[in-house]
């Protein structure tokens, strides 16, 4: 990872105390209405965490759009960086899809749990329960946002979208809102190619101490941008219906990001 002049290391410390105190504070309720089984509130309650978050990382969201009322939904984005999580998280209640393995990470694993996220493995032949989880969620009607690159980009340079990410929305005939990301700026200048990694999680860096140095950093802006819904019957098929979803959201990164479509 590049350093960056803008890093300070004692606002890292600062941030990193906060978020520790911040996530303890949240953690205990949303534990409890996760033991009592209340989803809403504690749906409610992990989007506050999210927005908490965002806050103490000084996360500049630009909004373009708005989530869609539909329900239940499958948002669909572009994938650079587990501050998408958070982002996401905080304009509305929702599900996420973690890979199984972020399970077993101390507090964060945790975490996912009792923010309702369903644990995928990606190998095809053990993709069932991971199914029947996210099945049971969309017959309660709820959001679930899923990142069908499959893995972090650098935020610019999107992966092909996996058409079998979609395929409950073929199976549950639901309808898929893109939301395309485009991180912008650090502090008051525009990220350069050379300083994506400086946002997007993505080669060997890990996890602890890529966000270390997120802490440190003064301030992010990125542009949210929801588009309208898609629905499986407008299409052929599922194929086609991820390959509009990836051209939407590619050609509303690039354009945000200064870079025509």
């Amino acid at each position: 990872m590049l350093r960056n002049p803008q890093y300070s290391g004692s606002r890292a410390l600062v941030r990193g105390v906060l978020a520790v105190l911040w996530t303890l504070l949240c953690i205990l309720p949303v534990f409890v209405l996760w033991l009592c089984r209340w989803q809403r509130p504690r749906a409610r309650l992990a989007q506050m965490f999210f927005k908490g978050v965002c806050r103490l990382l000084r996360l500049k969201i630009n909004t373009q759009g708005a989530p869609s009322k539909l329900r239940p939904l499958m948002v669909v984005s572009n994938h650079a960086s587990y501050l998408d999580t958070f982002i996401i998280g905080a304009q509305l209640p929702v599900s996420f899809t973690p890979k199984r393995e972020v399970r077993s990470w101390p507090v964060i694993g945790f975490m996912c749990v009792l923010a309702d996220c369903v644990f995928v493995e990606r190998k095809p032949g053990q993709m069932e329960e991971a199914r029947e989880e996210m099945g049971k969620r969309i017959r309660e009607g709820r959001v679930l946002c899923l990142f069908p690159e499959g893995t972090t980009s650098d935020g610019k340079n999107i992966k092909p979208f996996k058409s079998g990410f979609l395929s409950l929305a073929e199976d549950f005939s639901l309808p898929v809102q893109p939301a395309g990301l485009a991180y912008t700026h650090i502090g008051a200048e525009p990220i350069t190619d050379a300083q994506r990694d400086q946002v997007a999680w993505v080669g060997e860096s890990t996890f602890f101490g890529h966000f270390l140095h997120v802490l440190g950093l003064p301030s992010f802006t990125v542009t949210l941008r929801w588009h309208t819904p898609l629905q499986l019957s407008d299409f052929e098929g599922r194929k086609a219906l991820t390959k509009e979803a990836q051209r939407i959201i590619t050609a509303s990164v690039l354009s945000d990001l200064g870079e025509g479509a």
